[in-house]
């Protein structure tokens, strides 16, 4: 059976160097070879107004006196803003869809105050400390509950603490590859963030980044990653690896980024790509980005500002959101079999947060069937077909080839394998959650119980992340998560004999 196409899961062939602080270092989400493309759209959240655009470009965030964008007229929602996907084809098979959303959030609201002649910014209210939960929805769709991981959290840090910004994320795939048509209006809402004004500027916003199969389009390789740094002082600087670009003849590589507070009047802020021939990084830019301006408040694709928006600002008040082609006139830039790219992000005067990126580049058709192959033997990857209905009759197939190719001899196991032959671990699915084991401190039916345990661990020491189990809607406290068992174990075996760790377990999550 031909093979055109696979994914691979929670690979780290992506070095990231970053020089500035972190509050959550970059790690890479998905890789993924195939013939196909992708759409990106989001808005912000945060405006001058609730419903209306706006229009002028000169105004910077911290000018505007913050208020929830709320266009969909539910009252079951407080925060709400919209974006079209119009070019999608309905036939398509959904490879892989990422759903984030941000906000800057130290209080729930906030004001400048006169205070011995002097205006200091005054907040009030604590700010709820669960913001993985939101709601979203499809074309012609209704809300859905929508639990996230918390790719980082300031607020229960000491970092960032003037205006705590927090990333979540939600693997959407199964979501859009379920829908009857998937051009049309996307809506998130209640997402949180600080009314008012804040130090820099309040901002809050949400992605949408969809990665499709058509065989009708080259082949291509895609990588996406995720965390939180700061860009202030010091460059970030991104490498991207384990790819190889056509060999012969021209091809295109795209980029796909998301910030938070850059600020449109506060000029400095640069991302360059590495020219190896000349062995230096160029600015980037497109007509709507500045080679000495990049962070722009603004959404764009290509070198137009996406319209198909609600509210479609020109203005998004320090959320910036793109997708460009990286120029290469005759390969000038970027080589035939480049196996490497190089990313730089600096500014001198303005600071902004990275927290999104994404990589492609057009391959050879013998570099995908390649990579193909090698998912065949590999149970780290999900390998797919045209000709194939489900993921699941091809993992089936896999593990019967296994199974006829296995050696007589014994198997070894591995020190992963023996631990988890001895451990009785439940298992259960949580959509939206990233896969892997947890190391759960405790569960709460009440909100507010949840948030008092956690701020009592985060006196202790610990980092807590919570989420929400739509099966009953209970509270889970958890202080640590990892593919592999081995350091969950390490810990659980640390921390289970303390006093007020008396019930802490491991659970299984969506493995």
């Amino acid at each position: 059976m031909k093979i055109s196409s696979f994914i691979s899961i929670i690979c780290f062939f992506i070095f990231v160097t970053i020089s500035a602080q972190e509050g959550a270092r970059f790690k890479e989400n998905k890789k993924i070879f195939l013939h196909g493309n992708s759409v990106l759209i989001g808005n912000n959240i945060l405006g001058h107004h609730p419903t209306k655009p706006l229009m002028n470009t000169k105004i910077s965030n911290d000018e505007v006196n913050m208020k929830y964008i709320d266009v969909d007229s539910d009252p079951s929602t407080f925060s709400s803003s919209q974006a079209n996907i119009s070019n999608l084809k309905n036939g398509a098979r959904i490879a892989h869809a990422e759903l984030y959303w941000y906000g800057l959030y130290p209080y729930k609201t906030s004001a400048l105050r006169e205070s011995r002649n002097k205006l200091v910014h005054v907040g009030k209210g604590q700010r709820d400390t669960i913001v993985n939960s939101i709601k979203f929805k499809t074309p012609n769709g209704t809300y859905e509950d929508v639990v996230g991981e918390v790719v980082f959290d300031s607020y229960s840090s000491n970092l960032f603490i003037e205006n705590s910004p927090y990333v979540c994320y939600a693997d959407v795939t199964e979501t859009i590859q379920n829908l009857a048509s998937r051009n049309g209006t996307y809506t998130a809402a209640n997402i949180k963030a600080t009314e008012g004004k804040i130090l820099g500027g309040g901002s809050a916003g949400w992605l949408l980044y969809i990665v499709y199969e058509d065989e009708n389009e080259s082949p291509k390789y895609f990588t996406t990653y995720n965390g939180l740094a700061e860009v202030s002082n010091n460059a970030v600087t991104i490498s991207f690896k384990n790819f190889k670009s056509k060999e012969e003849g021209d091809f295109k590589t795209t980029i796909a980024l998301a910030a938070m507070e850059g600020d449109r009047n506060i000029k400095s802020d640069q991302v360059s790509i590495l020219n190896k021939k000349k062995r230096r990084f160029e600015a980037l830019s497109t007509p709507m980005r500045d080679k000495k301006n990049f962070f722009n408040s603004s959404i764009t694709l290509g070198s137009e500002n996406s319209s198909k928006r609600n509210p479609a600002s020109k203005n998004t008040l320090g959320f910036d959101l793109l997708k460009m082609e990286i120029p290469n006139p005759k390969n000038n830039l970027l080589n035939n079999s480049t196996t490497e790219v190089k990313l730089k992000f600096e500014t001198k005067k303005d600071r902004y947060y990275m927290f999104f990126a994404a990589f492609e580049t057009e391959i050879n058709k013998e570099y995908l069937e390649e990579k193909t192959r090698e998912a065949q033997d590999d149970e780290s990857t999900i390998a797919f077909t045209p000709e194939t209905p489900s993921a699941n009759s091809e993992t089936t197939s896999l593990n019967d080839k296994a199974e006829i190719e296995a050696p007589n001899e014994p198997i070894e196991l591995s020190e992963e394998e023996l631990l988890l032959r001895t451990l009785n671990i439940e298992s259960v699915n949580i959509p939206g959650l990233v896969s892997g084991y947890y190391l759960i401190t405790n569960v709460f039916a009440e909100l507010d119980n949840a948030k008092s345990w956690s701020k009592y661990l985060a006196e202790k020491g610990y980092t807590p992340k919570t989420y929400i189990n739509p099966a009953n809607n209970w509270y889970y406290i958890y202080i640590a998560k990892n593919k592999s068992i081995l350091p969950i174990y390490d810990k659980w075996q640390k921390t289970k004999d303390l006093e007020y760790f008396n019930k802490i377990w491991i659970l299984k999550i969506n493995l």
